[in-house]
């Protein structure tokens, strides 16, 4: 019989390898040969899902981005709150660390790369709209339009994507504690500044039920 190849599972694989090598070498490093040597495999095995570096870079990342997506969306389904949520994010641990350190290695490509950087631009924007939802389910406001909710969402977002930012330079000084501890207080800093309509401190509401 001819042997089964799981095609995704190979694939995943792969851009998991990927991964760890720009997470510690950075995209210069990804390579078909280096990511095949990583692979114990031929080049040929890795053509064989990717066309050319750009397809392994591209997949690389958004495979990095779905795994932090997929962090928070079962902190969601677990009933988080949003600052549960929101840690799930960060770079806490060494996957995570692994994750981010592509996400802004990518960052790097992307900002001369106009195709790149709308393939960015969509990460962050959905990024924004899940924690939208998610002030909005602590709240009860439903579905109504509120700017200053939107504006909020965007305000956390920009405060994790810092906090990644200075654990991926500075990971001696932003271990998981630190992250926390600056999660903590930017939250708290923006429930001061927030108007009337979005008062409730963000991070502090009930949790969701995870169906929502």
């Amino acid at each position: 019989m001819p042997i089964q190849v799981d095609h995704e599972r190979q694939r995943d694989h792969v851009t998991s390898l990927a991964a760890r090598l720009v997470a510690q070498e950075g995209v210069a490093a990804l390579t078909f040969r280096r990511v095949a040597e990583a692979a114990g495999s031929s080049t040929a095995i890795v053509s064989t899902y990717f066309t050319d570096k750009r397809d392994l870079l591209l997949s690389t990342f958004r495979a990095a981005a779905n795994r932090t997506t997929v962090r928070f969306e079962a902190a969601i389904k677990g009933g988080g709150t949003l600052q549960d949520c929101l840690e799930a994010w960060l770079p806490l641990d060494d996957d995570r660390l692994v994750d981010w350190r592509v996400i802004i290695a990518f960052w790097g490509v992307a900002v001369a790369d106009p195709e790149l950087a709308r393939v960015q631009d969509g990460h962050v924007s959905r990024a924004r709209a899940r924690v939208e939802k998610l002030l909005r389910n602590e709240r009860q406001l439903g579905d109504d339009p509120s700017p200053d909710l939107a504006r909020l969402a965007q305000q956390i977002v920009a405060l994790m994507l810092g906090i990644a930012l200075q654990a991926v330079f500075e990971p001696a000084r932003t271990t998981s504690v630190p992250q926390r501890a600056l999660l903590v207080d930017g939250l708290a800093r923006l429930a001061a500044t927030c108007s009337p309509t979005t008062q409730h401190a963000p991070g502090s509401g009930a949790r969701p039920s995870a169906g929502r």
